[in-house]
C-alpha cells in the first residue's frame, strides 16, 4: 500500500509541474540536392502562372490574348496526354487537338496576333512567352 501511495504522489506531482521548455534545435537549411536548380526562371513561373489559371477552364475565354493562351495551354497538357499505341483515347485526344489548331497553326496565330497587338507590351510579353515554349 505504501507504493501505491508513492506512485500516486509521484504521478500527482509530475502533472502539476508544466512541460519543460526545451531550447530550440538551430536547424541548417537543407542543400539542394546536386544538379537540382534552386531557382525557377521568371519564364517558367509566368507559364506556370497561365497554366494554373486556365487549365481548369473549359470554355475559351473571348479575349483573344487569353483564348490563344487557353489554346496553348489545352495543347501543352494534350501532347503529354497521347501515347503511342494509336488507341481509341489517342485518337481522340488528336481529333481534340486538331480542333484546337495545335501546333504551326497556332503559331502562326499567336504570330499574327503579336503584330497586331504590337502596341500591348503585356499582351506582347504574354505572346512571347507562348513563342518561345515553342
Amino acid at each position: 500500500m505504501l507504493r501505491i501511495a508513492a506512485v500516486c504522489l509521484i504521478m500527482t506531482g509530475l502533472a502539476a509541474c508544466g512541460p519543460v521548455a526545451e531550447p530550440a534545435v538551430a536547424v541548417e537549411p537543407a542543400s539542394p540536392a546536386p544538379g537540382v536548380p534552386v531557382t525557377v526562371s521568371a519564364a517558367d513561373a509566368a507559364w506556370q502562372a497561365e497554366v494554373d489559371r486556365f487549365l481548369g477552364v473549359n470554355i475559351q475565354p473571348s479575349e483573344p490574348v487569353d483564348a490563344v493562351v487557353w489554346r496553348s495551354v489545352r495543347c501543352a497538357f494534350l501532347t503529354g496526354e497521347v501515347g503511342a499505341d494509336n488507341s481509341a483515347q489517342d485518337q481522340a485526344i488528336k481529333a481534340r487537338m486538331n480542333e484546337l489548331r495545335c501546333g504551326s497553326e497556332l503559331t502562326g496565330e499567336i504570330r499574327e496576333l503579336r503584330e497586331t497587338l504590337a502596341g500591348d507590351p503585356t499582351a506582347v510579353a504574354r505572346l512571347d512567352l507562348l513563342l518561345a515554349r515553342g
